[in-house]
C-alpha cells in the first residue's frame, strides 16, 4: 500500500503562524477606588438608616362636625398609609360633651397606639397636615372640628417647646381622652406624674359623668380591614 506523503511544514511559516497566535497579556481593569469621603457619606446613610428606631406614641381624635365616625376613620387610615407609622391599636368610639365652648355638636372622640421614627416635632407637622387635608376650621378656637389629632404620649419623653407639650398638658385632667386611652393602655405610666393612665382614669371618673361608648358598625369595618384583634370593644 502506497504511503501517503506529508509534506514537511516550513519553519518560518510556523514560526510565523505561531507568533500571530500568542495571546495577549490580560490586563487587569482596577474598580475606581472611593475616596474617605465617598465612603464616610456611604456609612453615614447606613449609619442613619440603622439608627431609626421606632417609639410608642399615644394619640387623641376627637370630631363633631358631619360624619363623625368618619372622620376618625380617615384620620386612622392616613395613619396607616404613612410611611414611619404603623397603627398598633385603636379604642372603642365614645361619644362625649364639647369642652369650652359648650354651644356645639357632641364629640366622637377616641385613642390610637402608634410606632413611629418620627420625632414629637414632625409627627405633630404631619397630623396638622392630616387636619388640614381633613378640613379641620381653626378659626374658632374650642370650636366645631371635622377632626381634632393631639398627640398625648411620646415614648416616656418630656417635651415643652412653644408648640408642643409631651405628655399633653390636659390629659389627665380630661375623661373623653383618659377612658379611650385606659382601653387600650391602661397601664401606661404618665411620666411626669408617674400614674398610670387606668388610676388617672378611675379617679376622674368619679368627679363627673362617664362618656358613653357610641354603639356603631366599627368593628364590622375593622373586621373587614383584618384588623378587628387590634382593639376589643367594651
Amino acid at each position: 500500500m502506497a504511503s501517503k506523503k506529508v509534506k514537511k511544514k516550513d519553519s518560518k511559516k510556523t514560526a510565523k503562524k505561531t507568533a500571530q497566535k500568542k495571546p495577549k497579556p490580560k490586563v487587569k481593569i482596577q474598580k475606581p477606588v472611593k475616596t474617605k469621603a465617598e465612603l464616610k457619606g456611604k456609612n453615614d446613610k447606613q449609619a442613619k438608616a440603622a439608627k431609626q428606631e421606632y417609639k410608642t406614641a399615644y394619640l387623641s381624635l376627637g370630631s363633631n362636625v358631619g360624619d363623625r365616625e368618619e372622620y376618625i376613620e380617615q384620620a386612622i387610615t392616613l395613619l396607616r398609609e404613612t410611611p414611619g407609622i404603623k397603627v398598633i391599636r385603636r379604642s372603642s368610639n365614645y361619644e362625649t360633651q364639647p369642652q369650652g365652648n359648650k354651644n356645639q355638636p357632641l364629640f366622637i372622640n377616641a385613642a390610637v397606639e402608634i410606632s413611629t421614627h418620627y420625632s414629637p416635632q414632625t409627627l405633630l407637622e404631619l397630623l396638622q397636615g392630616f387636619e388640614d387635608t381633613l378640613g379641620r376650621d381653626r378659626s374658632i378656637e374650642w370650636g366645631p372640628r371635622t377632626i381634632d389629632i393631639d398627640i398625648l404620649l411620646y415614648g416616656d419623653e418630656i417635651v415643652s417647646d412653644d408648640n408642643l407639650t409631651i405628655p399633653h398638658p390636659l390629659m389627665h385632667e380630661r375623661l373623653f381622652v383618659l377612658e379611650p386611652l385606659a382601653e387600650i393602655a391602661p397601664n401606661v405610666k404618665h411620666p411626669v406624674l408617674e400614674r398610670t393612665i387606668k388610676d388617672l382614669y378611675n379617679e376622674k371618673k368619679l368627679e363627673g359623668d362617664e362618656p358613653e361608648k357610641f354603639d356603631d358598625d366599627l368593628a364590622f369595618r375593622e373586621g373587614k380591614r383584618d384588623i378587628a384583634e387590634d382593639f376589643e370593644r367594651w
